[in-house]
Order: C-alpha cells, then sequence, then structure tokens
C-alpha cells in the first residue's frame, strides 16, 4: 500500500510493512513483523502444496462425497477445544507456543507422507492426520492473533492483517496449490513431505524473533501459581458474552462459517463433476480464484478508511454471498473462477476487518482467552456444515449445496447489517 512505512512505534512495536526496515545507523534490519511475516509466507506455501493434495488422496480412496467431506469434519472438529487454546496463549509465550506447534504439525504431516509412500494409507489414517493438523492449526491461529498486537501497532492491525491474508493467498493459494497438483501427479507423497519441510523452516524464522513477552496472566500470583484454565475459559466467555457488539460478530461468523464450511468440503467434487475439468486442474482453479482474495487484502485498509470498518465488513460479507449463489448456478469455468475471485475478496476483507477490530478492542493480556472463545462459536460450525454440504451433495448435485449457502449468507447479510453498524455506532459514542 501508499502509507508503508518502516520503523517502530514509540513503544517499541513494529509497524506493519517494515519488511525490511533501517536501523538509525543506516544498516538494514529485518523487522519482527518482518520475519512473522516471511515464516507465515513459507507455512502457508506447504500448506497450498498439502491442501491441494489432501483431498486429491481422499478422491483416490472414494469417490462418496459424505466419505470426502468427513475429512474436512475431521480437520475442523478441533475447533471446539478453542477456549482451551486461547487459555494456553495467555499462560505461556505465544512466540514458543507457535514454534512448538509448527514442529508438531511438521511431524504429523511428514508421518502422512511416509504412509502415502509406502501404500499403507486409507481415509481413517487421512482423516487421523487432518484432525491432528487441525488441532495443530487451532492452537496456532489463536496464538498468531494473540501474538500480533505485540509487534504491530494498534493503528497498523488493519494493514497488518491485510498482508498477513496475502501471503496467505499468494504462497497457498495461488503458488502452492497448483505446485500440489502438479507434485501429487509426479509422487503422491511429495507434497506431505514438502510440507512438513515447510513448517520447520517457518518455526526457525519465528525462533528469531524475540519473546513477545509473558502474558500478564502468566506470571506468579502471590500464592505463586498462574491462573487455572476453567478461570481462563470462563473469563474469555464472559468478556465475549458481555459485549453485545463482539458476540454479534461472532455468531455471524459462526453462522457464514455453516456455509463455507458446506462448500469447502465439496470444491474438489465442484471442479471435476459439476465443472467437468480434470483432477490435475483443481489447483490452478483455486489459484485463480485467490487472486480476488490477493486484491481484497490490498484494499482492506483502504476500504476501512473510506467507508467505515462495519459498513465495508458487511458489504464484502454481502459480496460472498452474491459469489457463492453464482457458483452454484454457473457451469462455465472462466465464469466459476470469476466467481471465486469475487468470493475470496469478500472473504480477505471481512476477515482482515473484524479481526483487526477484536485485537485492537481487546486488552493485549486477554486476546488469547477471547480470541478462543470467539473461534468456538465463529467457527466450530464449521464441521457441521461440512457434513451438511456432504449430505445434500450426495442426495442431490453438487452445486445445490452452493445455491443454498449463497443464499443463506445473503438473508444473514441483510438481516444483520443495520443491528451491527447501529451498535457499531453506539460503541462510538461512548468511547472515551
Amino acid at each position: 500500500m501508499t502509507d508503508e512505512t518502516s520503523g517502530t512505534t514509540p513503544g517499541g512495536r513494529d509497524v506493519a510493512g517494515s519488511v525490511p526496515g533501517r536501523t538509525e545507523d543506516g544498516g538494514v534490519r529485518w523487522s519482527a513483523f518482518g520475519r512473522l511475516w516471511t515464516a507465515g509466507a513459507v507455512s502457508s506455501l506447504g500448506d497450498g502444496i498439502r491442501l491441494t493434495a489432501l483431498p486429491l488422496v481422499a478422491l483416490s480412496l472414494t469417490d462418496d462425497p459424505l466419505l470426502i467431506s468427513l475429512v474436512t469434519v475431521a480437520n475442523w472438529s478441533p475447533l471446539l477445544l478453542s477456549p482451551l487454546a486461547g487459555a494456553w496463549a495467555d499462560i505461556v509465550d505465544r512466540r514458543s507456543l507457535l514454534i512448538g506447534f509448527d514442529i508438531a504439525r511438521a511431524v504429523v504431516v511428514l508421518l502422512l507422507g511416509l504412509s502415502v509412500a509406502t501404500g499403507t494409507d486409507n481415509l481413517a489414517i487421512v482423516c487421523v492426520a487432518a484432525a491432528a493438523m487441525g488441532l495443530g492449526e487451532t492452537v496456532y491461529v489463536v496464538a498468531a492473533q494473540s501474538f500480533l498486537p505485540a509487534v504491530v501497532d494498534n493503528s497498523r492491525l488493519a494493514a497488518a492483517n491485510g498482508r498477513l491474508h496475502i501471503a496467505q493467498l499468494v504462497f497457498r493459494d495461488s503458488a502452492g496449490q497448483p505446485l500440489g497438483s502438479v507434485l501429487f501427479a509426479a509422487v503422491a507423497a511429495l507434497p506431505f513431505l514438502i510440507d512438513g519441510v515447510s513448517f520447520l523452516l517457518g518455526a526457525a524464522l519465528l525462533a528469531t524473533i524475540g519473546r513477545g513477552g509473558t502474558p500478564a496472566t502468566a506470571r506468579p500470583t502471590e500464592r505463586g501459581t498462574t491462573p487455572r484454565w476453567h478461570i481462563l475459559v470462563a473469563d474469555g466467555a464472559r468478556h465475549v458474552r458481555s459485549d453485545r457488539l463482539l458476540m454479534s460478530l461472532a455468531g455471524m461468523l459462526g453462522a457464514l462459517n455453516f456455509f463455507m464450511g458446506a462448500i469447502g468440503a465439496l470444491e474438489v467434487l465442484y471442479v471435476v463433476q459439476w465443472l467437468g475439468l480434470p483432477e490435475g486442474s483443481f489447483g490452478v482453479f483455486l489459484a485463480v480464484g485467490a487472486l480476488g482474495g490477493i486484491a481484497g487484502g490490498l484494499l482492506t485498509a483502504r476500504l476501512s478508511r473510506a467507508f467505515g470498518l462495519f459498513p465495508a465488513a458487511l458489504a464484502a460479507m454481502g459480496l460472498v454471498g452474491a459469489a457463492t449463489l453464482a457458483i452454484g448456478l454457473v457451469r462455465q469455468p472462466l465464469v466459476a473462477a470469476a466467481c471465486f475471485a469475487a468470493l475470496a475478496l469478500g472473504a480477505a476483507v471481512y476477515q482482515s476487518l473484524t479481526v483487526s477490530f477484536r485485537q485492537a478492542a481487546t486488552a493485549p493480556e486477554k486476546l488469547g482467552r477471547v480470541n478462543g472463545f470467539y473461534r468456538l462459536v465463529g467457527t466450530g460450525t464449521i464441521p457441521m456444515g461440512a457434513v451438511a454440504g456432504g449430505a445434500v451433495a450426495k442426495l442431490m448435485q453438487v452445486n445445490v449445496p452452493f445455491v443454498a449457502a449463497g443464499v443463506g449468507i445473503l438473508l444473514l447479510t441483510a438481516v444483520t447489517t443495520c443491528p451491527v453498524l447501529r451498535m457499531a455506532a453506539r460503541q462510538l459514542e461512548t468511547a472515551p
């Protein structure tokens, strides 16, 4: 963006976009945010390779939509443990938690690659690996969202989240997913082995970042103990429920992710069966759609400044609904790809703006537990959506869940727009 700056804030935190920066003596300095961004980019490349290969492995084992959706269910079910992950992020050093789970995920995906290479893989093994990766992702995302404000000033959170989302889209969707298709066609185990190496590289980069500070809740109390987990979990739930706007956003995200879960489990079947494309084009097709997400990440901060955070976020959610509905109605690959681009653009803007609001509105020492409960409400619906989408596709056609999800998201946007804008305006009036 045109307003990028480098250096640190008066409080010592690196400003988003300072990749790289310069020290006062003119030497090149790689900022904490730059290293965090690079670690995410490296891991995202491996994720894209794996995320394309995983459904292709499942598809090689069965063509039953309901059984294939079980892989998505297994991957997202650990989201139900988000509150515990949030409490954990408030108890321990968040950077160390990120490093530990990068290493753990590397072990899991390397073992999956070994299973595929030796021909001992089956759908049960794929589901177990997906569940383990989902658990790692649950803890990692909560910790990462809680760690970001330690290296980025609050005024730059929207830009920082936008850049992180762009890295994910560029390296995971635009580069990783097409590469995953090619690698899987060449050697089925190779995508998983590369993903494992990417996690190890990400952990090494994170290790170069200075500690983000131990959360206040982790410091010993007068009795020399840290707060009990159930107390932190309850406090996170209480904080979100007491804030009507935050709770409304969590509920909206839950409904939105139910619909997204329903279609996400079926994308490979949509591309192969409904659009009639070869399996090898799955990653390429998604990469074209990811271009819209990149545009959304770049536009996030500007849209927020031009129209306001919540008007921009709600308009983006409406775009997601319209694009999803259109995907279910068309059969031309080029038109469908354009719709996927629009869907990704809207999702990028909505996600970046609402996450930035939550990060800026929450005290740093409580951010882990708040993120944990928020993600439980907001993303715990994905497995249910995946099962529903798979069942509907099995009984009817693979495009029907896209039509239903599009209509549902549009109705959600229509019902929530006015109440959310009123609550946001009221909160702004009462802010000190």
